[in-house]
């Protein structure tokens, strides 16, 4: 029983490392993690010391995804792929994405021509409001006339209005697709490998959606998970020993976080250490740990 309990906490915990679900660049909390024998939570002195079950994750991951809906033109890594800080990893069709940028600048034009002509009939109310107001004071106009005016000034004054803020909004959708007209090549944000490849070239996808995750070269991570009553004995600064099957030796770790409220699913104290001097081929994300305070 014990047996099937670590393997489901292994899978659940590299599923929260490597994204399963694409739509999500977060890992998960490990939703059933194995608690600690019934005889560690009293600590007693012959008792031997609890032993918890973790998972290595990278402390750099990242989906990269598309800031507006388009069709994928080319992937250029797969998983394993090494890539630099920079590196062109995917480009989108630009083709569509150069024709919403030509509807929208024709867009900010006409509403600038539209609102060019607003200001002159602006213009054209107000001295003919001068005109009407002096006709009147000199009797040679009704003051119907410098009523209708006033009106008019008052209307042009809010067609003017109404047309700058329309200005105003196409511009911003004109640079809005300007933008994503230069971010049409989707860079690696750092240096690091491909751990999941979601969509290949041709494929379309929506604004945000992941089309590749990159874990860094970075410090590796170990999280574990630990059963509330022995939670006073895992505190920020506090040293562990984490065993993996590609490493000899026990690995040091220092914890870095520790969940400042149990997780609702799991029941448990979710704990994050960073691994010492454990920089190499031997460590991958997604490796399980047995460790120990």
């Amino acid at each position: 029983m014990m047996r099937r309990a670590l393997a489901t906490l292994i899978v659940t915990l590299a599923s929260t490392v490597f994204g399963c679900d694409a739509e999500d660049a977060r890992p998960q909390l490990p939703p059933d993690p194995v608690r600690a024998a019934p005889g560690d939570a009293a600590i007693a002195p012959d008792a031997a010391p609890p032993v918890f079950t973790g998972v290595l994750t990278a402390a750099e991951s990242v989906d990269i995804a598309p800031r507006v809906a388009a069709l994928i033109a080319a992937v250029h890594v797969g998983v394993g792929d090494k890539v630099a800080e920079g590196q062109i990893i995917v480009e989108m069709d630009p083709m569509e994405l150069r024709e919403e940028l030509r509807a929208a600048e024709a867009a900010r034009s006409a509403a600038s021509a539209a609102y060019k002509q607003a200001v002159v009939d602006l213009e054209d109310a107000r001295r003919k409001l001068v005109l009407e107001t002096k006709a009147v004071n000199a009797g040679v106009s009704p003051s119907q006339n410098l009523d209708e005016a006033r009106l008019g000034v008052k209307r042009a004054q809010a067609v003017a209005e109404r047309v700058r803020s329309t200005q105003a909004a196409e511009a911003a959708r004109a640079q809005t697709a300007k933008d994503h007209v230069n971010n049409a090549s989707l860079r690696a944000p750092f240096a690091g490998t491909v751990a999941m490849r979601y969509r290949d070239a041709g494929n379309r996808v929506e604004a945000g959606a992941a089309i590749l995750r990159i874990v860094g070269h970075g410090s590796m991570r170990l999280r574990f998970a630990v059963p509330p009553q022995l939670g006073r004995t895992i505190t920020v600064g506090t040293k562990v020993s984490a065993t993996v099957e590609t490493v000899p030796k026990p690995i040091n770790a220092t914890v870095k976080q520790v969940s400042p409220a149990i997780d609702p699913a799991s029941g448990m104290i979710i704990v994050e250490a960073e691994l010492e001097g454990t920089t190499g081929a031997e460590l991958q994300a997604g490796l399980a740990a047995t460790v120990r305070p």
